[in-house]
């Protein structure tokens, strides 16, 4: 038993999370290939690492693979021990700090975080702009901020699979370029790309 759960609970949830990748891969979200895309992005990877959202793990595991510590916020508890339990099958508990908070009031001090990453996580948010000041607040002002979520092809994905499961995938529509918008009023560069499913925009005020 590790961390309050059995090796059972954490084998039974790898099958449903390594299903769940092969059944987004077979209707075109390889999410594999997407979170390399998005780590692609980032200019380089300094100070403590924040990200928020922990979903199910599948970009924080990327970034613990890579040996990089976390602190990892999400507002959900369930889908957090989620994560937790795909982390622990993995072996890198020791890597990862859970936090369960509303990531638009940070439980942290100012400019305490070299790298904020948020991976597929804002369509979840009622509103962007409070997240975006509280992230501008708790980034070192010499770190990265990387800002990751599907496109309309990504969406469509889990929306045909949803659909098939007889649910609804719920988000909020919003457009990037205002989030781009109010960096750069604010004083950040700004650079975006996009995959198949995925954009990534990355913002830093130092040079990329």
């Amino acid at each position: 038993m590790r961390q309050g759960v059995s090796e059972q609970e954490i084998n039974e949830n790898h099958e449903r999370f390594a299903d769940r990748t092969a059944l987004l891969k077979r209707h075109g979200y390889d999410s594999v290939e997407a979170n390399a895309f998005v780590l692609r992005q980032l200019p380089r990877v300094a100070g403590k690492i924040l990200d928020i959202g922990s979903g199910k793990g599948r970009f924080l595991l990327e970034l613990l693979a890579r040996g990089y510590v976390v602190t990892s916020v999400d507002i959900d508890h369930t889908e957090q021990r989620f994560a937790r339990l795909n982390v622990a099958y993995e072996g890198l508990d020791e890597r990862v700090r859970f936090l369960q908070a509303d990531a638009t009031c940070l439980p942290f001090g100012d400019a305490g975080f070299g790298t904020i990453v948020s991976v597929n996580a804002l369509h979840h948010f009622t509103d962007w702009k409070p997240l975006l000041s509280e992230l501008l607040r708790v980034v070192d002002p010499r770190g990265t901020i990387l800002l990751a979520d599907f496109n309309e092809t990504g969406y469509a994905v889990l929306d045909r699979i949803y659909a098939a499961e007889g649910k609804v995938h719920n988000r909020t529509v919003y457009k990037g370029e205002e989030i781009a918008d109010v960096l750069e009023k604010r004083g950040w560069r700004v650079r975006t790309a996009e995959a198949d499913c995925q954009w990534v925009l990355v913002a830093r005020q130092l040079p990329f």
